[in-house]
């Protein structure tokens, strides 16, 4: 599983460093999202949402952490 950390960055630049990842990455990869802003946490998600990018566990504190399959 790759740790992709986008800790002290403000979006859009996480959006488009995870989405990235995720687009070069194949079908079932798994990701360790970091951050510590929660507002980017919540696009994060949602850009999980839009990509159908499977949600397997979320931290709701700081650090947020997703974890998400494709």
């Amino acid at each position: 599983m790759e740790t992709i950390d986008v800790s002290g960055q403000q979006c859009p630049d996480p959006l488009k460093n995870v989405a990235s990842a995720l687009a070069a990455a194949p079908q079932g990869a798994r990701f360790k999202i970091v951050t510590d802003d929660y507002v980017c946490y919540m696009m994060l998600r949602r850009l999980m949402a839009l990509n159908e990018v499977k949600i397997l566990e979320a931290t709701e504190e700081g650090p947020y952490i997703l974890i998400v399959e494709k």
